[in-house]
């Protein structure tokens, strides 16, 4: 229990790192510019900075509180947390290298970049290296390398899960997975020749889509569940970890021999058998669009929180910005943004966040099929032996 709180301690002081330290390099660089250019340095820079980046910021901490368990999405996260302040930063040594010839400035927001980077993926490590007992005992996320993909193996609470098998960089959807409570068997098994393995995941359609990855010659993991068959090429130290990690973990689930129903698949999709829906939550869909969205979903009660800020710290700049100006508010410029705030609010609760969580549930349904799969050819030969495999 110390161990995982020490390790979440440290998880987070460095995501608050990666988001401070171009924030409290921000003000002297606009500093340094402002000395540059003969003038006084602006007043009240931070303070403009985290006004500006509250509301991503507040998302972000939505986010790790969503995220909690999931210790590969904190690095994620801690890049988002530095962007406000980044960004700032980095156009700021732009503009002061292309201005007054300083290159030097170049290699100072070069090095914020990677300051942040690096935080983020020293959050990952605390949290998920080394492997020890205590950290297989907890429910904190586990991933491995596999051997020859470009997926990692995530060992969760409840499930065993490979992630993007396209790209290092889409990392963040769950592609294929076996939850406990439909896993059979899982051994280290030896592959002696290249094999192509099919997978079918849920695809809001009746009708799966398939994912399909090669496993070259070499030892892998025989995953087996109620709905599906995995073999995941690995080295024989990730294997070994691997079978200690989930057979501590799944030791206490009740096994559910059948399939999930029809029924239910339907259900997860929102549609009906007879007609094919609009294809909107895939499993393996990014919205991305839904952060731009809440994000001028969420201006309305920005402004107003600005408004309220400015007369609280009396700043001249602050009140010009945020319809204050000389510490005076218009009562209807306040009632128009309440107004607006609850009403944006409540679209941001209908076209946001609805729809994410409505994506997030059928990320339970991807190591589902309504049908089981097909049974084993006879002729095929087990992966142990040196006859090439029958594609699936």
């Amino acid at each position: 229990m110390i161990e995982v709180l020490a390790r979440r301690a440290a998880g987070l002081a460095l995501v608050a790192l990666a988001a401070f330290v171009p924030v409290a390099a921000f003000p002297r660089l606009t500093a340094w510019d402002a000395r540059l250019r003969g003038g006084r340095a602006p007043e009240h820079t931070v303070l403009d900075l985290v006004i500006g980046g509250g509301a991503i910021w507040l998302i972000i901490a939505i986010g790790l509180g969503w995220h909690w368990r999931r210790t590969t999405m904190w690095p994620i996260w801690a890049r988002w947390a530095a962007f406000p302040g980044l960004f700032l930063a980095v156009v700021t040594c732009f503009f002061i290298a292309s201005d007054w010839n300083k290159p030097v400035a170049l290699v100072i927001g070069l090095g914020l970049v990677v300051a942040s980077w690096l935080a983020g993926e020293a959050a990952r490590l605390v949290l998920t290296r080394p492997v020890t007992t205590r950290l297989i005992s907890s429910k904190l996320e586990i991933p491995f390398p596999t051997r020859g993909l470009k997926a990692r193996l995530c060992v969760r609470a409840d499930r065993l899960v490979l992630d993007s098998l396209v790209s290092r960089r889409k990392r963040s959807r769950d592609v294929l997975a076996v939850p406990w409570a439909s896993l059979r068997s899982i051994e280290l098994v030896e592959v002696d020749v290249e094999t192509v393995w099919r997978a079918r995941v849920f695809s809001n359609w009746v009708v799966a889509n398939t994912r399909e990855f090669e496993v070259a010659p070499g030892p892998a993991l025989h995953v087996v569940g109620t709905a599906r068959e995995l073999l995941i090429p690995v080295t024989p130290q990730v294997g070994q970890t691997v079978l200690a990690a989930v057979r501590a973990r799944s030791a206490n689930v009740e096994f559910v021999e059948d399939p999930f129903a029809k029924l239910s698949w339907y259900a997860a999709a929102h549609v009906s058998p007879e007609r094919r829906p609009k294809e909107a939550f895939r499993t393996d869909s990014r919205p991305y669009i839904l952060g731009l969205v809440g994000a001028f979903l969420l201006m309305p009660l920005l402004m107003l929180t600005g408004m309220t800020l400015s007369l609280v710290t009396g700043s001249e700049k602050m009140q010009e910005q945020f319809y204050a100006a000389g510490g005076v508010v218009h009562p209807g410029t306040v009632a128009t943004l309440g107004i607006a705030s609850v009403v944006f609010l409540y679209l941001l609760h209908r076209f946001v966040i609805k729809p994410f969580l409505d994506g997030m549930w059928t990320q339970d349904y991807i190591e589902a099929y309504p049908a089981p799969p097909p049974a084993p050819v006879k002729t095929g030969a087990a992966p142990r032996t040196g006859k090439k495999r029958k594609r699936r």
